[in-house]
């Protein structure tokens, strides 16, 4: 049995790590009433947590168009904060697992990025999570750096009022028709196996650390993906319409192309396609 601490314990991610960690490991929730990640000196506030085995942060700014806007608060958050994170696992001798995203990367290889792919990403948030990645490989000694896509969970995404599958179901009670990009290619991914994959690092006492892609393990576009939410659902698939990458109105540039391959993961947990993802999904939401 582990002693884990989650940081953002109330989100998408931290909401079913406590589901699936619960039975078998000492669990300390911590929400943003615990923690002010914006704060500048943040070592008072993870001095409680000194002794226990792994610190998994769920701690993020995701708005992409928000980070664009307020970039000050995106690094404060996603990497300052992150910095400070790792210097006092570094410091206490206690695994981090911190959770990053397929945003570092610019969506120009025709297939799918590795771990060891440079990252080169296009908006703030990308560039303040690939900060916080930078922060974590050269300050904390022990880490994984699980790098997720597209996710979709039943406590639903903060900030976001809901997730893209909720977002879509909403629109399939609402409109007629609605238009999703056709090419824009990703990787949908359940939260649910993002813990699950995390349980089995933890489990296993997987001593590789390093960077793992944590994604569903077959990619789609945006449109392709809405049309199996609404196949799933019983929905009619001829609502919506497929529009270009080209002509959506991005306040942030987004990768076009941004499959993470997740064969390394697959060592410790094996992550199921985006469809087999989403009926799981379904059958608990």
């Amino acid at each position: 049995m582990a002693k884990i601490v989650i940081l953002g314990s109330n989100g998408q991610l931290g909401s079913d790590l406590r589901k699936v960690l619960v039975p078998n490991h000492e669990l300390i929730n911590s929400t943003s009433a615990d923690i002010n990640a914006a704060a500048v000196d943040v070592s008072s506030q993870l001095a409680p947590y000194s002794d226990v085995d792994y610190i998994i942060n769920c701690i993020a700014t995701t708005n992409v168009d928000g980070c664009e806007a307020n970039p000050q608060q995106a690094f404060l958050v996603n990497s300052a904060f992150t910095l400070q994170l790792a210097q006092f696992c570094a410091a206490n001798q206690i695994t981090l697992i911190h959770i990053s995203t397929d945003y570092i990367f610019d969506g120009t290889k025709p297939h799918a990025y590795l771990e060891t792919d440079q990252p080169n990403p296009l908006n703030v948030y990308g560039l303040s999570k690939y900060a916080g990645e930078i922060a974590v490989k050269n300050y904390a000694d022990k880490y994984f750096i699980l790098r997720v896509s597209s996710l979709f969970g039943v406590a639903g995404a903060s900030g976001k009022g809901g997730n893209f599958v909720t977002t879509m179901l909403k629109l399939s009670r609402e409109k007629d028709s609605w238009t999703v990009i056709s090419d824009q290619i990703t990787c949908p991914t359940h939260t649910l196996d993002v813990a699950l994959a995390i349980e089995a690092l933890i489990n296993q006492q997987v001593s590789e650390c390093g960077v793992y892609n944590c994604v569903s393990s077959s990619s789609c576009s945006w449109f392709e993906f809405t049309q199996e939410i609404l196949r799933q659902s019983g929905q009619d698939i001829n609502k919506v319409k497929p529009i270009s990458y080209k002509d959506y109105a991005f306040k942030a540039m987004r990768p076009q192309y941004a499959i993470l391959d997740s064969t390394k993961i697959a060592r410790y947990y094996v992550m199921p396609d985006y469809k087999s993802a989403l009926s799981e999904y379904l059958s608990l939401a």
